[in-house]
């Protein structure tokens, strides 16, 4: 990581136990182990993330490239289902259909109409 060889961590150690003495010197390196790890900790973090986001973004071109394959090719229709004679009809708006044709009235029910009443039904 940093290349730093034995001998600079010794040395480094020897020069910290000094200065800091011999009674705060396991506090002190307590801590800068916690703080290693929560280093340590956090670049993996980062680096599971940048993996994830890497294989999402690799997922998405394989996606695009597969849509513009399929895109590419010609589309064929069952010719049963959808014979070339067939025309489709026009499509109108729903508001456009309820405008243009009022609904039709129900017919009056007269006396003659009704079972019972009249002719004899059968």
């Amino acid at each position: 990581m940093f290349d730093i060889g034995f001998s600079e961590i010794v040395l480094i150690v020897v020069v910290a136990l000094l200065v800091v003495g011999p009674r705060e010197f396991p506090g002190l390196v307590k801590q800068v182990g916690a703080w290693l790890g929560s280093i340590r900790h956090f670049a993996n973090s980062v680096k599971t993330e940048f993996d994830k986001e890497i294989h999402k973004a690799e997922e998405l071109k394989q996606l695009m490239a597969r849509e513009a394959e399929i895109a590419a090719t010609p589309q064929h229709t069952d010719p049963r289902r959808f014979p070339a004679s067939a025309t489709p009809l026009p499509v109108q708006p729903v508001a456009e259909v309820n405008e243009a044709s009022p609904p039709a009235a129900a017919p009056a029910v007269t006396s003659d109409d009704k079972p019972g009443h009249g002719t004899p039904q059968t």
